[in-house]
């Protein structure tokens, strides 16, 4: 056999072995391999802890934001013809609804594009934060700069400070609940897959060089 031909049916050889090797990946392991970088658990006994408590602290946050808004929105004696949006010609109280509404689906477009590599979705996310900090910003600047405008500056600077909280609540919160589904996802693809990760402190103390503390 001559070197060519032996160069040829190596690489061919090669190219078999990794074609069974992708074959042989369950699938969605991609998916699960970029919930591991971003979330980085350091082991896999921990994504369970993980996921649960990003559940319990997103669907706390969320809730905190309905008291919110129902505490300093909803019954307080704000005067809803006064300030009403640009945009769409809502009033304080339904504007204050868009935030959280758009809060929480563009965290949700945001993080889910993020792990599958979606573009469209991102794009409707960045949509909606602009429209909903627009929302946020729009009292505080009406009050300071339109000479027409039917708010005075302390009404539009509470206003702006309260669906601010909402804002941001609404978004951390949705951001937990998102990473509690993807790291729930990562369990039912363990589990149904049999499929584990190595721990990721044993890795860091064998790059490191350094050896496990030693018991009492």
């Amino acid at each position: 056999m001559s070197e060519a031909d032996a160069l040829l049916e190596s690489e061919a050889s090669l190219e078999h072995h990794h074609t069974r090797a992708d074959n042989s990946m369950p699938p969605g392991a991609e998916f699960a391999e970029r919930i591991l970088k971003r979330l980085n658990p350091r082991n896999p006994e921990i994504v369970y802890d993980m996921a649960a408590r990003a559940s319990k602290n997103g669907g706390m946050l969320i809730t905190l934001m309905v008291v919110v808004w129902w505490l300093f929105i909803g019954v307080k004696s704000d005067d809803l013809s006064a300030g009403v949006s640009v945009f769409f010609s809502l009033n304080f109280e339904q504007a204050a609804l868009a935030v959280m509404v758009l809060s929480l689906f563009s965290a949700l477009l945001t993080e889910f594009s993020r792990d599958m590599g979606k573009i469209l979705p991102s794009t409707a996310a960045g949509g909606m934060l602009i429209l909903a900090g627009l929302y946020v910003a729009e009292p505080l600047v009406a009050a300071l700069f339109l000479s027409d405008s039917d708010l005075d500056v302390q009404v539009g600077l509470w206003r702006t400070v309260r669906l601010g909280i909402l804002w941001g609540g609404t978004t951390f919160g949705s951001n937990l609940i998102v990473n509690a589904l993807l790291l729930k996802w990562l369990i039912r693809f363990m589990v149904s897959h049999d499929v584990d990760f190595p721990d990721r402190n044993e890795q860091q103390h064998s790059l490191t060089g350094g050896s496990p503390p030693a018991g009492d």
